[in-house]
């Protein structure tokens, strides 16, 4: 995911000193980015410039911290970029990089049996929790810490909500248990760790979409996109969850090689 500065700008109240927090990225030269993290009096974490930004200019470059497709047919199971036209369907990765990458949770996924999961969530359009399920085979697997999420700001559930969710944990659990995978290494996986992780989800995920073509044309190919409804996957990123920006139409563009 490459964050670029926009055209339109919101101001916040006055930041309380730099909120510090391990978090790595990388841009497309040796010195430090544009920005720092702070805390503000009213919007709590925010992301500030630290110097003049012009439109169009790259900020940073972020992978996220959990991301799944729609489908494994439409786009890489591990960074959701599309697949090859002559990939395989039963090879879901757009390179072999990301199918190492990815190995350890892929492998802990595949062993379980996600069918009563799976119809759950898809007959009721549920999308976030396949993120929950996809973090938990990360953190099963080694590739995760169960708190990875906890940096982010959650949404409220009432408790109509919470009680809604209580079936969808249980056929998560259930599916990790009935492949016999030990206790010691699913301890984490509560109610309540399902809820809390689901609730920074819910209002920190981005929707995904593929973008090919100049630069020149990403407005256009998003607004087509959106249109369509031809999003790919979801996926949350730490950094850019703290960016100012406008909930009603906010996605992001995996940029195609050219």
């Amino acid at each position: 995911m490459a964050v670029t500065s926009s055209f339109s700008r919101r101001f916040f109240t006055k930041p309380f000193p730099l909120f510090s927090f391990n978090f790595s990225f990388s841009t497309a030269s040796s010195s430090p980015p544009p920005i720092r993290v702070a805390l503000t009096d009213s919007v709590g974490r925010a992301v500030f410039a630290t110097h003049p930004i012009a439109a169009a200019d790259l900020i940073h470059t972020a992978r996220p911290a959990v991301c799944h497709p729609y489908s494994s047919r439409a786009a890489c199971y591990s960074c959701l970029a599309a697949l090859p036209h002559s990939q395989p369907l039963r090879a879901p990765f757009c390179s072999q990089h990301c199918h190492q990458r990815s190995k350890g949770y892929y492998d802990v996924e595949m062993k379980a049996n996600w069918v009563a999961f799976d119809d759950y969530c898809g007959t009721r359009g549920l999308k976030y929790p396949f993120l929950v399920k996809r973090l938990a085979c990360m953190v099963i697997s080694g590739d995760a810490r169960s708190d990875t999420l906890d940096i982010l700001q959650p949404a409220n559930f009432t408790p109509e909500m919470v009680s809604e969710m209580e079936e969808e944990f249980v056929l998560l659990r259930n599916a990790f248990t009935e492949t016999l995978i030990g206790d010691d290494h699913i301890a984490f996986l509560t109610k309540q760790w399902y809820i809390n992780v689901l609730a920074r989800i819910r209002i920190n995920a981005f929707r995904i979409e593929l973008a090919v073509g100049l630069y020149e044309d990403l407005l256009s190919s998003a607004v087509a996109s959106v249109e369509a409804e031809a999003a790919v996957g979801n996926a949350v990123y730490i950094l850019p969850s703290f960016y100012n920006h406008d909930c009603g139409f906010v996605l992001i563009l995996l940029l195609a090689p050219h």
